[in-house]
Formats: C-alpha cells, sequence, structure tokens
C-alpha cells in the first residue's frame, strides 16, 4: 500500500504519534506492575535498577515521539517549506521504535540490548534532528528562531543519550545523572518552553480576539538560558537556587500575559494554558527546596507530570483533531482526561510531600491513573489515527 491509500502513511504527525501512544501506554503499564510487585515484596532482578529505568524511559520513552510528530508536522509551516517525504520522515519513527522496543527487552536480556538499543534511539534522534536542520536551511523566511532553537535541544538530547550509553556500557552512574539533566533541562524543557512561547500566544490571540500575542525574544532567552543554568549547576552538585528563583518569576510573569483567566472559556485553549501554570508552580518548589530541603522529587514531577505530560496532552490533541479534519474543540470525554491528568499531578507531587507511609499508595494511585489517562487518550485518538481525514483533504 502507498500513502494514497493507507492514512497511516500520509503525514508525520501519524507516524510518530501512534507509537508514542502505544508507548505511553506500555511503559505506564509496565510502572504499574513495577509499583505493584515492589509493594507486594516480590523480587525480580532486572539488568538495572527499575528507578534508573524508570528516569531513562520517562524522559526518552514518550515525549520525543510526540515533538517528532509535532515539529515534522509544524516547522514546515514555521519555515515556508515543502515538508519531508515519508521516505524521509519515516525512519525517525521506526529507529525510535526498533532502539525503544530493544531497551525494554534489554531489562531482561541484558546489557547489550540496552546498549543497542540506546544507540538505534540515538539514530532516530539524530535523523529528526538533521531533517530539521534541512528544513531550516531551506527557509527563507526571516524569522527561523523556534526551529533553531527546538533544533538545538533534540542535539543536547543526543549528547543525553550518548551519556546513556556510557552509563551503559560502563556501569558508571554519573552518566546517568548527567543523562537525566540534559534530557530535561537541555532538551524536553526547552523544546516545551519554546513551543508554548510560539504557539500558545498565536492560539491566544486566535480564540481571544482583542488580546494580543505577547511573546518577546527577551523572555524566551532569559528563561532558556535558566533552563540551561539550573541543568549545569545541577551536574556539577552546585546550588540552583538563583536560577530557579528566576525561572518562577519569568514563568509566572508569561502565564499572567498570555490571558490565563480568559483562556478558560475555551476548553481547548485552557488546557495549554493550565499545563503552563505548573512551570511557576514547579520552580517554586525547587526555591523551597534550595532555602529549606525540600525533597527535590517533588518539584521534578511538579515539570514532569503537571507541566510536560498535561502539556502533551494539550498540544498532541489538538495537532491530532486539527490534522484530521475534525473541529478544534475539546470533547466532554478530553476533557475529563485532562481533569483527570490534572488532579494526578497533583497526586504524584504531594506524594513526595506527605509522610512516608502514604508515598507507595499515592504513587500506586498515580501511575493506575496515569495508565487510565494514556489508555483513554488512545482509545480516542489511535482510530483517528488510522483513518482518513474527516474533511476529506490530503494529510
Amino acid at each position: 500500500m502507498n500513502s494514497a491509500t493507507l492514512p497511516l502513511l500520509r503525514a508525520p504527525h501519524r507516524l510518530a504519534f501512534l507509537p508514542g501512544l502505544l508507548a505511553g501506554a506500555l511503559l505506564l503499564l509496565a510502572w504499574l506492575g513495577e509499583l505493584v510487585m515492589r509493594q507486594a515484596a516480590v523480587g525480580h532482578a532486572l539488568a538495572v535498577p527499575p528507578t534508573l529505568a524508570h528516569g531513562f524511559l520517562m524522559l526518552y520513552g514518550i515525549f520525543p515521539f510526540f515533538m517528532a510528530g509535532f515539529v515534522l508536522t509544524a516547522g514546515p509551516r514555521w519555515l515556508s517549506v515543502d515538508g519531508p517525504r515519508l521516505a524521509e520522515a519515516a525512519p525517525v519513527p521506526a529507529l525510535m521504535t526498533l532502539g525503544l522496543s530493544l531497551w525494554l527487552a534489554g531489562l531482561w536480556f541484558g546489557q547489550p540490548w540496552l546498549l543497542t538499543g540506546t544507540l538505534l534511539y540515538m539514530a532516530g534522534l539524530g535523523w529528526l534532528a538533521l531533517l530539521l536542520i534541512r528544513l531550516i536551511r531551506r527557509s527563507q523566511v526571516d524569522d527561523t528562531l523556534h526551529a533553531r532553537l527546538v533544533a538545538l535541544a533534540f542535539l543536547v538530547g543526543l549528547v543525553g543519550l550518548a551519556c546513556a550509553a556510557y552509563w551503559l556500557a560502563t556501569g558508571d552512574a554519573r552518566g546517568w545523572l548527567w543523562m537525566r539533566d540534559l534530557a530535561l533541562w537541555g532538551c524536553l524543557l526547552p523544546v516545551f518552553v519554546t513551543v508554548s512561547h510560539r504557539m500558545i500566544p498565536f492560539f491566544t490571540a486566535s480564540a481571544l480576539p482583542g488580546r494580543a500575542a505577547w511573546r518577546p525574544r527577551s523572555w524566551l532567552f532569559a528563561t532558556l538560558g535558566g533552563l540551561w543554568l539550573h541543568g549545569l549547576l545541577s551536574i556539577v552538585g552546585w546550588s540552583t537556587l538563583l536560577p530557579d528563583a528566576v525561572l518562577t518569576v519569568l514563568s509566572a510573569c508569561a502565564l499572567w500575559r498570555w490571558h490565563l483567566k480568559a483562556s478558560l472559556t475555551v476548553p481547548l485553549l485552557a488546557m495549554l494554558h493550565l499545563a503552563f501554570a505548573w512551570l511557576p508552580v514547579a520552580f517554586f518548589l525547587y526555591v523551597l527546596h534550595g532555602l529549606t530541603g525540600l525533597s527535590t522529587l517533588a518539584p521534578l514531577h511538579a515539570l514532569t507530570t503537571g507541566f510536560c505530560l498535561t502539556m502533551l496532552l494539550g498540544f498532541a490533541s489538538r495537532v491530532m483533531l486539527g490534522h484530521s479534519g475534525q473541529p478544534l474543540t475539546a470533547s466532554p470525554g478530553l476533557r475529563r482526561l485532562y481533569t483527570l491528568a490534572q488532579v494526578l499531578a497533583l497526586v504524584r507531587v504531594a506524594a513526595d510531600l506527605v509522610p512516608a507511609a502514604f508515598t507507595p499508595w499515592l504513587y500506586l494511585i498515580a501511575a493506575a491513573g496515569w495508565l487510565v489517562v494514556f489508555a483513554g487518550w488512545a482509545r480516542r485518538f489511535v482510530p483517528v489515527l488510522l483513518r482518513p481525514r474527516a474533511d476529506g483533504r490530503p494529510g
């Protein structure tokens, strides 16, 4: 079958979002199983400690699929160039899916599988970075800033994967720590913040007439600088209090200037704003950590489950609705899933703040709930990815 007869092959976001949805549900199911066995005191041996595997898989196992689908769809529009052909785009999700599959198998079969999976995943992310760089070089538009910053973040993500490969090859846990900070502060958060800076003001101005799109470059540079500085200070083991305080103010300022309150009248738009609201919360928790010694897990999960996962739900749902020819509205079912996601983010953060006796149970509740969210999200959108656009247009 060719792209004219198989809907999955008609647009890059279809090829990347489908394995992302399935991988998210699979990884959350596996993590829930791990937590259940831990609570039941059932022993089992994995090639790497479960908490280290969880850290790697939550950073690299879900988000890059959706970043690939979004960038290969929105990137050409940003840059006013033709998008990559199917033969050019398909290796990205193919290599990432194969790499992730080998990584998961390697948890039982050993280090060679883990290392091979990491290298294949690197090839997929590297291919994605190369495609985006080629689009940028072909572009004639004046403003390529956001695309260049996303490409830079992908390159940092590749360095993070190289650190993971070093960790797996040598057993040196410093490689895992470097991977964690590079992946989160150098890749994942910069991509989400850069895309938010470009798209949230645009969507807000479109949905709420009379409100200007506020997106100064100075805010973007300052915020990305704060993220990179936090990551570097964390790598060398120094206090991150100063960048955390600055990031708290910057993210709160953007939340206000982007009209959070007004966005609540448009549910699909509100999903993006409410996700972004987790940023000042997370950075403030990091400030409290610097001042009082509060656990770093609470702000970390405010970033990953609060900001990144709920923002993923908002942005990816919008892409799948818009590029399937469906109305850009949040159905009651989607709103319920998103509300549950927000509640679960609160539960996951609370798990790191309450007395230790309650923590394992809150972990289980959060993991089970996120599995329900991803399973429900996949149930809603996998059929959308597998059938032609509702409006009959190409894509």
